[in-house]
């Protein structure tokens, strides 16, 4: 008689499943998570609950979605925005080189967005392009499609809701000139490439779900992927100690910038 499946049995099974190790994320937090939701579809253990996500597709996209903390707003902790706005981006402009920005973890697309209508402002020439990726194929499909309720708009300024959204029974639809000039792409933190040759990278609220450990390993390889005096911008919730160890030095908080 087979072994009722246990958690260690069950993150085994995830990873061969949709290629997400949760090991690498915080062990309580994460159960946490999954238990809410096996109540949510009266799954008793574990051994019914993959049956669950193996028979229906609809519980597993769910399952996806729910593990990635696909949170998100345009113009998100304006605080950051502002720096982005009155100093960031004019300094990474100054030198009239192509800048290249990454969002990492960009869920439904509000961040890269925003920062292509700060950088559509600042450079009307287009001389930059962003990058923004994502684990989970179904929130990137939501990003490509630009259609946003009201309330991710909250922190938008006026003149951008005015010249880049479309108002249409009760969403707002973004203008094509923006969702033109990022590129989305799915992508696995944990394992696969990284980007190179980056002048800003954004990966903000990603790292609080995972292990110390792994975060570290994550911000070696972020800041690898930045050029010398380009910007590393996390969440307002986190915190990176000691950051001269990854070659990094702390503007203000959550803003840090690769040493020359």
């Amino acid at each position: 008689m087979a072994l009722a499946l246990d958690y260690e049995g069950f993150k085994h099974k995830i990873k061969a499943k949709i290629g997400l190790d949760l090991s690498h994320y915080k062990e309580q937090q994460m159960r946490r998570r999954i238990h809410q939701l096996m109540q949510r579809y009266k799954a008793a253990d574990y051994d019914t609950f993959m049956r669950m996500l193996n028979d229906d597709g609809d519980i597993l996209r769910h399952f996806t979605d729910y593990l990635t903390i696909n949170t998100s707003q345009f113009f998100r902790d304006p605080v950051i925005y502002r720096a982005l706005e009155m100093q960031l981006l004019p300094e990474l402009l100054q030198g009239g080189k192509p800048l290249k920005v990454w969002s990492a973890g960009c869920s439904v697309g509000a961040e890269p967005y925003s920062l292509a209508m700060l950088l559509s402002e600042q450079d009307p020439g287009c001389s930059w392009r962003v990058l923004a990726t994502d684990f989970d194929v179904n929130i990137l499909a939501k990003a490509k499609e630009g259609k946003y309720p009201d309330n991710l708009l909250t922190h938008v300024p006026e003149r951008f809701r005015k010249r880049y959204f479309n108002e249409r029974d009760g969403l707002f639809f973004l203008d094509s000139q923006i969702k033109n000039r990022v590129q989305f792409r799915r992508q696995n933190l944990l394992t696969d490439r990284y980007e190179i040759g980056c002048n800003l990278i954004l990966c903000r609220n990603v790292f609080i779900y995972f292990t110390v450990e792994t975060q570290e390993n994550l911000i070696d390889r972020f800041t690898q992927g930045l050029q010398a005096g380009g910007f590393f911008i996390i969440g307002c919730s986190e915190m990176i100690t000691n950051p001269a160890r990854f070659g990094l030095q702390k503007v203000k908080p959550a803003i840090y910038r690769k040493v020359k």
